[in-house]
Order: C-alpha cells, then sequence, then structure tokens
C-alpha cells in the first residue's frame, strides 16, 4: 500500500478532468513479480489471488495496461517445488530479457 500511495500522485501520475481520472503514465511495459507459498494462478485458489487484480487495477488507472506477471510460485510447498519454480520464473526473465534486447538491437538498425 506504501508504493500505491507514493506512486500514485494526482498531477504527476494522473490527473482529473471532465471526463473523470486519466492515467498519465502511459506507452510503458510492466512486469509484475510476484513470490507465493502457494498456487494462486490456476485451479481452485485462483479466486483467492487479490494481488494481482489489486496491481492491474492500480496501473491501468494510472495508465499501464501492458502488464505481464512472472510468478514464484508454491514456495511453501517443499524444497522442490521451489526450485521448480525459481526455474520457470527464470526462465521468463530470461526470455524477457532476450526479447528486449533484441527489440533494443533492431532499434537501433
Amino acid at each position: 500500500k506504501s508504493w500505491v500511495d507514493h506512486v500514485a500522485r494526482s498531477g504527476k501520475t494522473f490527473s482529473y478532468g471532465e471526463g473523470g481520472p486519466k492515467g498519465l503514465v502511459n506507452g510503458k511495459k510492466v512486469y509484475i513479480v510476484l513470490a507465493s507459498g502457494g498456487i494462486y494462478s490456476e485451479g481452485a485458489a485462483v479466486q483467492m489471488d487479490h494481488a494481482i487484480p489489486y496491481l492491474r487495477g492500480v496501473l491501468g488507472f494510472l495508465g499501464m495496461t501492458d502488464v505481464d506477471v512472472i510468478r514464484i510460485e508454491g514456495v511453501g510447498m517443499g524444497p522442490d517445488a521451489v526450485d521448480a519454480a525459481i526455474a520457470k520464473a527464470s526462465a521468463k526473465v530470461n526470455a524477457v530479457v532476450a526479447g528486449t534486447a533484441g527489440k533494443q538491437v533492431a532499434a537501433a538498425a
């Protein structure tokens, strides 16, 4: 909550107009990295995932709608689950970095 309070600033990251609030942080790619003891991205626990919908809502209010989530899930389910979660998240981070580097090279050409 403190982070949201520091980032959501009227006149800086959003403004109020005749049509209501407007996000001022547009065209930004956002990566949310979230660790959890359980698995909330699938199955019955999806309904209990309050973090990602909340963050997407706040970021959307500020104008950031291109959001990708990197989850490190199930870390409370034992050492093997931790290793698997870290490997999965690391692979996604590596793919993001490789894709970003490729876009930077293409833009520089």
